[in-house]
C-alpha cells in the first residue's frame, strides 16, 4: 500500500509553536503542543513587538502626534502647565528639535503627516483652558488657521491636513466632532459616548476612536464613515491618556494609558481588538502615530522621553485543520 510520504514526496513537520512569520504563508504543519494539525495563511492578528527607539529631546507628557514610524512628529504637551510649544521631528532612529507651535497646548488634536500636520484644540494658557486655536505644519514652520467650533482639550483627531476629524474632549466630557475641509471646521454628528483623553486613528471616512474617560476610565470603541458614528467591539482593558495609530476604521492599534499607567497593547481587525506585546515601559498621556504594523510610541508618565517602536513582520493567521 501507498504511504502519504510516497505519494507526497515530503514529510509533514513538527513544530512546537506556530510560526509567526511571513516566510511560513502556505506552510502545513503539525502542533506538537496542542497536538493539531494547522495551516499558516496570510491575515489575522498582527504578532508584533515594542523595541526602544532615540529618545525625545525634551521631557513632555500629554503631546500631540503625527505622521509615520520613521519620519515621525511631536509636538506640545506638558510641562510646563501651560502647554509646551516644542515640536519634534523623528526620522526613524533619532529626535531632532524643529519650529515651535505658536500656541503652546497640552492634551491637543492632531492629524496628518510630518511635512503636513496639524493641531488644534487642547489647554493653554496659565490657568490653563479649553482653547480653539488651530495650526498647520508644513514641515518647517506653524501657521495659524480657523479656529474649531467648540474650545476643548483632551480631543482626539485623524486624518489628513486637509481633511480631518476632531472629536470629544472637556470640559466636561463632551460628545461633539467636528470637520476640517483645509480651511474650515464644521460641526458634525456627535459620538455615542462623550469622552476625554482618548486615542484616535484612521481617515475623514474610515477613523476609530478608542479607550477615553467620562467620570470613569471606558472601554469603549467607536467608528467613523465620514458620516455617523458607530459603537463596536468594545477594548479588552478600559483606559484614559492612551495612544493609538491607524489607517482605517478596520486598522488600528492602542497601547499605554491610565489608570494606573498601562503597558497594554491592543489590535483591531474591524471586529474585535485582540491582546498583543506591552509596552516595555507602562505609561500614560503617551504620544502615539503610525499604523497598525509600524507605530511609534513617545514620552508619557512616568517615562517623557523614551520612545518605542511597534513593528510586525507580518499579519499571518494559524489555522487548525478540522479532524
Amino acid at each position: 500500500m501507498a504511504t502519504f510520504k510516497g505519494i507526497k514526496g515530503f514529510t509533514v513537520q513538527t513544530l512546537s509553536s506556530d510560526p509567526t512569520t511571513a516566510a511560513s504563508v502556505g506552510q502545513f504543519y503539525y502542533n506538537s503542543t496542542s497536538t493539531t494539525f494547522k495551516y499558516v495563511q496570510p491575515g489575522g492578528v498582527a504578532v508584533g513587538t515594542w523595541a526602544s527607539g532615540g529618545a525625545m529631546n525634551t521631557d513632555r507628557r500629554a503631546p500631540g502626534g503625527a505622521g509615520t514610524q520613521g519620519a515621525g512628529l511631536a509636538f506640545g504637551g506638558f510641562p510646563p502647565a501651560a502647554g509646551s510649544n516644542a515640536t519634534e521631528e523623528y526620522n526613524g532612529s533619532s529626535w531632532t528639535s524643529g519650529n515651535n507651535l505658536g500656541t503652546g497646548r497640552r492634551h491637543p488634536g492632531k492629524a496628518g503627516t510630518q511635512t503636513a500636520a496639524l493641531a488644534f484644540g487642547g489647554a493653554t494658557g496659565s490657568p490653563a483652558a479649553a482653547g480653539t486655536q488651530t495650526e498647520k505644519y508644513d514641515g518647517t514652520n506653524w501657521t495659524e488657521v480657523s479656529e474649531l467650533n467648540t474650545a476643548r482639550s483632551g480631543l482626539t483627531g485623524f486624518g489628513t491636513q486637509t481633511a480631518a476629524v476632531a472629536a470629544g474632549g472637556n470640559p466636561p466630557s463632551k460628545n461633539a466632532s467636528e470637520e476640517w475641509n483645509g480651511s474650515a471646521w464644521t460641526a458634525g454628528n456627535n459620538l455615542n459616548t462623550g469622552r476625554t483623553e482618548f486615542a484616535g486613528a484612521g481617515i475623514l471616512t474610515s477613523g476609530i476612536v478608542m479607550g477615553g474617560a467620562t467620570t470613569v476610565s471606558v472601554s469603549n470603541a467607536e467608528t467613523y464613515n465620514g458620516t455617523s458614528w458607530t459603537e463596536v467591539s468594545e477594548l479588552n482593558t478600559a483606559r484614559y491618556a492612551n495612544g493609538g495609530s491607524g489607517t482605517s476604521l478596520s486598522s488600528a492599534l492602542t497601547f499605554g494609558g491610565a489608570s494606573p499607567a498601562k503597558a497594554n497593547t491592543e489590535s483591531w481587525n474591524g471586529s474585535s481588538w485582540t491582546e498583543v506585546a506591552d509596552l516595555a515601559t507602562a505609561r500614560q498621556d503617551i504620544g502615539g502615530t503610525g499604523t497598525q504594523t509600524l507605530a511609534l510610541a513617545f514620552g508619557g508618565s512616568p517615562s517623557g522621553t523614551a520612545t518605542e517602536e511597534w513593528t510586525v513582520p507580518s499579519s499571518i493567521s494559524n489555522v487548525t485543520v478540522a479532524s
